[in-house]
């Protein structure tokens, strides 16, 4: 009788599940190798110490001795001011999809047709996106500025009152909603612009043919062929909307009254002020697993969408 050995050496044994890499496939692995390891040592990684962190009351000091299991998880559930920062990431993300998506398009739109100067706003648009968020929050602090500010200013010329504006807890979200659209709205300008121009003209042309006006052209034309780049588009914003920080925090930090709290300015509070890491690394890891959970939803519903 053949012995184990011997049969494991006969070709009918031989392991049938063999990865069979083709030179391409070795090359993609040698080159996309750094940026796997890098994103594994930066940000993989990062994420499952915050989940470690989020089962123990840490200080941020010493070894984690005090295990609480999902305790911080629990006290996030009936945290109020938690609530209230994810409502208002929640009004931040409407806003931004609402505001910046079609008026980027529109503007888009305008600065393809040739028209005179459209180099000039291009870069007229795009330049607050050269600008750092905290450079943007401290020229935009002092524009609300409730005594000398310029928003105050054009008001009094235009014979109406002062307002708060960053003080105001009615005004604050709306004051910070404003500012973000300044800032980002040039890049998806750009993005769009980049879109528009790769459609191909034959298309338009032979609607021109048809008898289809302006309108009908962007209607049936335009609009379908942007649809791979809006989702593109949108997912950028609900990501960047729920992990906004740099912005807010040098223009309000949360207040009044956490009025414009959210959800990385009260995890920072947590974190860095109230010393807190554990909580902290709870609500880092929750912020987490609610924009990636919200942009593969959007990306599977508008995909499935689609394909209908």
């Amino acid at each position: 009788m053949a012995t184990i050995s011997q049969a494991l050496k006969d070709k009918k044994f031989a392991p049938r599940f063999k990865i069979h890499l083709t030179e391409p496939q070795k090359t993609a692995i040698f080159f996309l190798a750094p940026a796997i390891l890098i994103f594994t040592v930066f940000a993989l990684w990062p994420i499952l110490k915050s989940v470690r962190y989020s089962l123990y009351d840490w200080n941020g000091i010493g070894p984690l001795t005090d295990y609480t299991g999902l305790e911080n998880y629990q006290t996030l559930l009936d945290d109020p001011i938690f609530l209230k920062a994810l409502k208002n990431n929640g009004i931040v993300v409407i806003w931004s999809l609402g505001t910046q998506i079609p008026l980027a398009i529109g503007l888009a739109l305008l600065l393809t047709r040739g028209l005179k100067g459209s180099s000039f706003f291009r870069t007229l648009y795009f330049a607050p996106m050269v600008l750092s968020e905290v450079i943007v929050g401290v020229i935009w602090r002092w524009i609300y500025q409730p005594f000398f500010g310029m928003a105050n200013a054009a008001l009094v010329e235009l014979g109406l009152e002062k307002q708060g504006w960053l003080g105001d807890e009615q005004l604050v979200l709306m004051c910070i909603l404003v500012v973000a659209t300044w800032r980002y709205l040039g890049f998806y300008i750009v993005i769009f612009i980049a879109a528009i121009q790769g459609i191909a003209d034959e298309l338009y042309e032979a609607a021109s043919i048809d008898g289809a006006n302006a309108f009908q052209r962007h209607r049936y034309i335009t609009i379908p062929q942007l649809i791979p780049t809006i989702r593109v588009a949108a997912v950028l914003i609900i990501v960047g909307a729920l992990k906004s920080f740099d912005l807010v925090w040098v223009l309000t930090e949360g207040g009044p009254s956490h009025a414009s709290e959210l959800v990385a300015t009260y995890m920072f509070k947590e974190a860095f002020r109230s010393n807190n890491w554990g909580y902290g690394s709870t609500i880092a890891f929750a912020l987490f697993l609610i924009a990636f959970v919200m942009a593969i939803t959007f990306i599977f519903a508008t995909r499935q969408k689609k394909d209908a």
